[in-house]
């Protein structure tokens, strides 16, 4: 605590000199007043430790003088000097909590010290525990302060980290919106080349996308079946008009072997975009049976994605009903036999069923539903396609049942200036989707 300060009060210059001479070489700093009203004005000019005072003193008693000092710095250590005679005044005053400790005269010199070490030690020890809670005080309200501003910050962070994965969710589901009408858009120049080859593309895809809702599997695996379905033709485009306007069956040996390899021509025209390599074996497969006896790897049951699996079996049914050298010899009801009859064979098993439990809700669905035709200025977001939307050319822009968005819109407009769309738009009634 630094260097004590003591203060000797009495009437008596020998009492003082004798108190100075006992102290002299403890290491205090020594200060004497000769009456209360001195000792009162030391006391109020400099920090005082501890006092050493008289009881019997004219003008001003010890207690008195000391009580004084008890209101003007309650800090410092109070000791009264008595003779034998005023021992019970000073009691009184120890009771009261006026002083410290009475001595009485005369007094041992080794008491006294030892007694003036030991109250100095008392009162470091209750000034610094005092500053010690002060600190603690003042620490602990810092401390809610900051907690305080801390949890305001984190509120506020945590706001603004929400509001940016809120942005970055919008910007990913934007940028796969994008991505996905990118890659229509890819299949579309195929549609140049083949209308039916892009219209067929589009159907394989959404009922692809159905059966792998349908058996499970996450939305990865669900959008890479549909971009595969999308592009599984894509290998064609350099197979000639003369080739592609067979039947496999008609083809020659040689016409086989390069229809054969569109599969992987098209597995290695995607497999420089970045995420795309899994959507390229699904696209190199789609061709493989079940029994083992497809192309191109001869891949055979559960050896052949499950992707391709799913656009095999979609890619046959679409094909014998809507190719063009089939429209007028094979029904709806001769391709669902026909499917039935490759399971197990060409097809895998549990996606046949899985596909024919979906072509039948659409047939029921289709019974239940009312279509009506609206102009192309009517067309809104939300809306349910409900037949294939054509353009003039015979270009398929839009599959029947697809929900109708912005980027639909946009898209039909744009090809309408170029190529217009005659007849109008089919749709659902709202009430039979269960719009309001």
């Amino acid at each position: 605590m630094g260097e004590h300060t003591l203060l000797f009060v009495d009437d008596e210059e020998n009492i003082q000199r004798s108190l100075q001479r006992v102290f002299r070489k403890e290491g205090y700093n020594l200060l004497t007043a000769s009456s209360g009203k001195e000792g009162l004005e030391k006391v109020v000019q400099t920090k005082v430790d501890l006092i050493l005072s008289d009881q019997r003193m004219p003008g001003m008693s010890g207690v008195e003088f000391l009580r004084e000092v008890r209101k003007t710095s309650p800090d410092t250590v109070r000791i009264i000097l008595t003779g034998y005679a005023d021992v019970q005044a000073a009691m009184d005053a120890i009771n009261q909590g006026e002083v410290y400790r009475f001595i009485t005269k005369p007094w041992n010199d080794q008491d006294l010290k030892l007694t003036v070490k030991r109250a100095l030690q008392q009162r470091d020890l209750v000034l610094e525990n005092r500053r010690l809670n002060e600190l603690t005080r003042k620490q602990n309200e810092e401390l809610k302060e900051l907690n305080r501003d801390l949890e305001k910050k984190v509120q506020e962070r945590t706001k603004e980290i929400r509001r940016k994965n809120e942005e970055l969710s919008k910007l990913y589901t934007d940028l796969e919106e994008n991505f996905l009408d990118s890659i229509r858009v890819f299949a579309s120049l195929v549609e140049l080349r083949d209308s039916y080859i892009g219209s067929h593309s589009k159907r394989v895809a959404a009922f692809s996308r159905s059966i792998a809702e349908k058996w499970g599997l996450d939305e990865k695996e669900v959008l890479d079946v549909e971009i595969a379905a999308i592009l599984h033709d894509i290998g064609k485009i350099g197979i000639s008009d003369k080739v592609l306007a067979k039947s496999y069956e008609e083809m020659g040996q040689e016409e086989r072997r390069v229809y054969e390899q569109h599969p992987i021509i098209g597995q290695a025209s995607i497999q420089i975009i970045d995420n795309l390599q899994e959507v390229g074996v699904l696209i190199r497969h789609h061709h493989e049976s079940w029994d083992g006896t497809g192309y191109p790897d001869g891949l055979k049951e559960d050896g052949i994605p499950l992707g391709s699996r799913i656009i095999s079996a979609v890619d046959a049914y679409d094909t014998m009903l809507n190719r063009r050298k089939y429209t007028q010899r094979v029904t709806r009801f001769q391709v669902i036999e026909r499917l039935k009859k490759g399971r197990g064979v060409q097809f895998d098993p549990e996606v046949v069923n899985i596909f024919l439990e979906l072509l039948e809700v659409k047939e029921i669905e289709a019974a239940e539903r009312v279509e009506i035709r609206i102009a192309l200025d009517q067309l809104e977001e939300g809306m349910i396609l409900a037949r294939d939307l054509y353009t003039s050319k015979g270009i398929l822009l839009i599959p029947k049942d697809e929900v109708i968005r912005q980027a639909h819109i946009d898209k039909i407009r744009n090809y309408h200036r170029i190529d217009p769309i005659v007849g109008g738009v089919y749709v659902y009634k709202p009430e039979a989707t269960g719009e309001v």
